[in-house]
C-alpha cells in the first residue's frame, strides 16, 4: 500500500464508462488510495463541471464524440486555466500525444502494454504533475512576498541613510533594527547560513547593538513559515542554522528584490 495521504481531486473525462470504472479500480488496487476521481463521459460536461468544481488535475481520453481530448485541452487553456492535464491516448497515437504536449498538456500516456504498468505510470504521473504545480505556485507566492518587501527595503535604506547623517541615538538605532529585523536577517543570510547566535553577533558588529534573542523569534518564524528561509541542523556547529530557502536564490536572480539590493542595504550600516 502506498503511504500518500494528501487527497488529489481528479477530473476524468472518458466516453467509455467501462474504461472509466476500470481506471478507478486498477489505480485503487495499485495502492493509489489518495485519488478522488470524478468521471464524466464528454468533454462538454468536463468543461461544465470544471467551472463548478475544484480539481487538482484532469485526465482526458483523446477519441471522444463531438470534442476530442486535444480540443478539450485547448478549450481549458483558452479559459486561462493552467490545471495539470494528462492525455490518455490509445495505442498508436503518439502523434496525438506530441500535439497535446505542444498545446499545453503536462504528460501523455498511451494505452499500450500491460495494464499494471500503464496504470502505475498514470498514478505516478498524476502525483508528479500535481507536485510540480504546487511547487510552482509556492515559488510564485514566495516571489510575490519578496517583491512586496521591496518598498520596505527602500524605505529602510533611506531611513538608515538619514539617521546616519543625523547621528541618531542608540534608542533610534534599536527601533530601526526592530522595525526592519526581517530584512536585516534576510540580508545577513544572503552572505552565508547562520545560527541565531551568529545573527545576534553580526547585528552587534554592524549596528553596535546587542539584541535579545527574543527579538529574533517572530521575524525568523515568519520568514521560515513563508518558505523564504529554512532551518537546518548543522553537525559541524552542533546547532540549527538558518539559510535562504531552497528556491530563493533562484528567485533573487530574476526578481526585483535582489541579493544586490540586500547587500547594498547592509553596506549602509
Amino acid at each position: 500500500m502506498r503511504s500518500d495521504t494528501k487527497r488529489i481531486r481528479i477530473l476524468h473525462v472518458e466516453d467509455d464508462d467501462v474504461e472509466a470504472r476500470l481506471t478507478q479500480l486498477i489505480l485503487k488496487r495499485l495502492g493509489y488510495n489518495n485519488f478522488d476521481i470524478t468521471w464524466v463521459p464528454t468533454a462538454e460536461r468536463g468543461l461544465e463541471i470544471l467551472c463548478a468544481g475544484n480539481f487538482d488535475i484532469i485526465i482526458a481520453d483523446y477519441k471522444m464524440p463531438r470534442m476530442n481530448g486535444i480540443e478539450f485541452l485547448e478549450a481549458v487553456r483558452r479559459e486561462g486555466n493552467d490545471i495539470p492535464f494528462i492525455i490518455f491516448t490509445g495505442k498508436g497515437e503518439e502523434r496525438v500525444a506530441m500535439d497535446a504536449l505542444n498545446k499545453g498538456a503536462n504528460r501523455y500516456i498511451t494505452k499500450d502494454g500491460a495494464p499494471a504498468v500503464i496504470f502505475d505510470t498514470l498514478g505516478r504521473y498524476i502525483q508528479e504533475v500535481v507536485e510540480e504545480k504546487e511547487k510552482a505556485e509556492a515559488i510564485a507566492r514566495r516571489l510575490k512576498q519578496l517583491e512586496e518587501m521591496v518598498p520596505r527595503l527602500r524605505e529602510a535604506s533611506e531611513t538608515l541613510s538619514v539617521e546616519r547623517r543625523a547621528k541618531k541615538t542608540y534608542i533610534d538605532t534599536y527601533s530601526f533594527i526592530n522595525e526592519y529585523m526581517d530584512l536585516i536577517i534576510l540580508g545577513l543570510l544572503v552572505e552565508k547560513p547562520m545560527t541565531v547566535s551568529d545573527i545576534i553577533e553580526e547585528i552587534k558588529r554592524k549596528f553596535g547593538v546587542l539584541v535579545p534573542i527574543e527579538s529574533l523569534s517572530e521575524p525568523v518564524d515568519e520568514l521560515e513559515e513563508r518558505g523564504i528561509i529554512e532551518r537546518r541542523f548543522s553537525k559541524e556547529q552542533e546547532s540549527f542554522v538558518f539559510k535562504l530557502g531552497e528556491d530563493i536564490e533562484g528567485l533573487f536572480r530574476g526578481s526585483t528584490f535582489s541579493s544586490e539590493m540586500l547587500t547594498r542595504f547592509l553596506k549602509l550600516v
